[in-house]
């Protein structure tokens, strides 16, 4: 049975690092407080499309940095490295059991061709390509391969969020709703997961600059 933390009680665990750490370590700070938020919104979202939508603006809000020279890096750059160190401080093995227990539903959002970019972009060896990255991630699964397995589904994911978030969906549609679905649910169990991950680890480790960070109103 998988079970995650309520926004209630990743907020108190939050609250209970103390005042003088939180502010001397803003980007976590705010990274947390922001992620939290959108997974608040999460909880009151009455539709599908209301719950994935959310629930990727989190993802982002604790993903998203900037580099060196205060720019931000692309999207998938950002999240591949994110996931990366999130996996290695993942002591307890959490996202390990999300991915071993959600096996079916995972596998069956890797094998749909519907959010496979090769599919979209007319790449004539798209059905090749999409039977070796099934192939892989049957792989991935007998070795245990937590972070491949994750970084496939989040190639998938991100489609399907570019459609939605760039109008290439029609809300409430009956086409690929039940991809969707299995897509929020997904995100539903990982996204707080990976919160709960932030929050063991604690302020001090470095995740980089938030993206436009508060700023006092004039």
């Amino acid at each position: 049975m998988l079970e995650t933390m309520s926004v209630d009680q990743m907020r108190e665990r939050f609250k209970a690092i103390p005042q003088d750490i939180r502010d001397a370590h803003q980007p976590f700070s705010i990274r947390v407080w922001r992620g939290l938020s959108w997974l608040e919104r999460v909880e009151g979202a009455g539709d599908v499309e209301g719950r994935f939508i959310s629930l990727w603006i989190a993802f982002n809000a604790i993903y998203g940095r900037l580099d060196e020279d205060g720019r931000g890096i692309k999207d998938r750059v950002t999240w591949q490295a994110f996931m990366t160190r999130v996996v290695e401080r993942d002591v307890d093995d959490r996202l390990g059991r999300i991915v071993r227990q959600c096996q079916p539903v995972i596998l069956s959002i890797i094998n749909s061709p519907y959010v496979f970019r090769p599919f979209w972009f007319e790449d004539p060896q798209w059905s090749d390509k999409l039977n070796t990255a099934r192939r892989q991630a049957l792989l991935n699964y007998h070795k245990g391969h937590t972070l491949a397995i994750l970084q496939e589904l989040f190639e998938r994911l991100y489609v399907i969020r570019s459609q939605v978030f760039h109008g290439a969906a029609t809300c409430g549609s009956r086409l690929n709703r039940e991809l969707l679905e299995q897509c929020t649910d997904c995100l539903g169990h990982i996204v707080p997961t990976v919160v709960t991950i932030l929050l063991d680890a604690g302020p001090v480790v470095e995740w980089g600059e938030v993206c436009y960070p508060p700023v006092p109103t004039r």
